[in-house]
């Protein structure tokens, strides 16, 4: 069955499927009232057609689709992302969706060539930087996954003393400076939450305090046996479980950092590098608390406040002077070919969960979508 007219959604149908499969009870309870705009007769019909919606995606192909995507690493503008938007164009085209097609945009994009990380001094230690295998989760095991990298990182290499900075907000390097900590020229260790903010805007704080490298883990306090069971045979994550993800400014400037305020079709103008307000200009990377804990642990200096102190079974210290260690980031930052598919509705190929997601829904939107049941406000 073919769309009768043409609408535009998004991959934020995620959040559609998942509560119609699923819904809270302040919304049925609002099923059994009359909708706002609506006549009797026209919200009966949309109860109607939402109702035999919400038969036809299902947990079960939802998981389907999910390992489909999941199968192999497919960082954005990779050949398997890209084979990821035909996936879905195709998927698409199956159902019945209209002017399904492929768009192609050059982007200003992230991957790693390498990323090293040891503590020099007062020990010597390797970080891992990968995540271990879990029992029940072959995919873990896939030799095409990366080690740790933030996305958007800057290239280089240094080999400073360490400071523990908390969460990497402005509040906590004030606190730093009176306690005569100077971060300038040296590495940050921070943690992702308690309170939350955006890597990004730690990886921005930290640039603004001149630091040489951040690097930010997951504290088992926020995300960790503290907090519950760790996977797998709970939700939080365990030892090796590292975080990863862009540390992009794009509260900044959102959008290709290159082409800001105007799409990035290929042969569109791009403004240099040096001068695009989100590309940052430090060093990330993001560790697991396995990782984290032999630096935490060898650090001296003032014992961090009460409200600093995190879920590993250690005392936390400020640092920086005891503890060295030698960052070395290798990044292939570049503007590379990314393929979207399009129709009468769109998600991009990811993320994954929005993508199948929508890859899921299809079935039901096609069902449903006649001329009797356009909306009749």
């Amino acid at each position: 069955m073919r769309f009768p007219r043409r609408k535009l959604f998004s991959a934020s149908v995620a959040c559609f499927v998942t509560l119609a499969l699923h819904p809270p009870p302040f919304v049925l309870a609002q099923a059994q009232t009359p909708i706002m705009g609506f006549t009797p007769a026209a919200a009966a019909r949309e109860a109607e057609i939402e109702s035999k919606f919400k038969t036809i995606p299902s947990p079960d192909e939802e998981r389907r689709q999910h390992h489909i995507f999941t199968a192999e690493p497919h960082v954005a503008g990779s050949v398997r992302n890209n084979e990821l938007a035909r996936y879905i164009a195709d998927e698409w085209r199956q159902e019945g969706l209209e002017d399904v097609v492929i768009r192609r945009y050059d982007v200003y994009g992230s991957n790693p060539k390498s990323t090293f990380l040891e503590m020099t001094a007062p020990v010597h230690y390797r970080a891992v930087l990968r995540e271990m295998p879990v029992p029940g989760d072959p995919d873990m095991k896939n030799k095409n996954i990366s080690s740790a990298w933030s996305g958007m990182s800057a290239s280089g290499e240094v080999t400073a003393p360490l400071i523990y900075a908390h969460s990497g907000n402005p509040e906590d390097y004030e606190l730093l400076r009176k306690q005569g900590i100077d971060v300038k020229g040296k590495v940050v260790l921070v943690r992702y939450s308690n309170p939350y903010s955006y890597r990004g805007f730690k990886a921005l704080t930290a640039e603004h305090e001149g630091a040489a490298a951040i690097l930010i883990y997951s504290d088992p306090a926020e995300d960790g046996f503290k907090k519950g069971k760790v996977v797998p045979t709970g939700p939080w994550g365990p030892e090796y479980h590292i975080q990863r993800g862009a540390i992009t400014y794009d509260f900044m400037v959102p959008g290709d950092p290159l082409t800001p305020g105007w799409a990035s079709v290929p042969g569109a103008k791009r403004i240099p590098v040096e001068e695009a307000v989100s590309i940052p200009k430090i060093m990330a990377l993001p560790l697991s608390w396995h990782d984290a804990k032999p630096l935490l642990s060898n650090m001296d200096g003032p014992v961090a406040p009460d409200d600093w102190q995190g879920g590993l079974p250690i005392k936390y210290h400020l640092g920086g002077k005891r503890v060295r260690v030698h960052v070395k980031i290798e990044m292939d930052n570049s503007t590379q070919p990314y393929y979207v598919s399009k129709a009468a509705f769109a998600a991009r190929s990811c993320p994954t969960n929005g993508s199948c997601s929508a890859i899921t829904a299809t079935p039901g939107f096609s069902a449903v979508s006649t001329p009797a049941a356009e909306p009749h406000q």
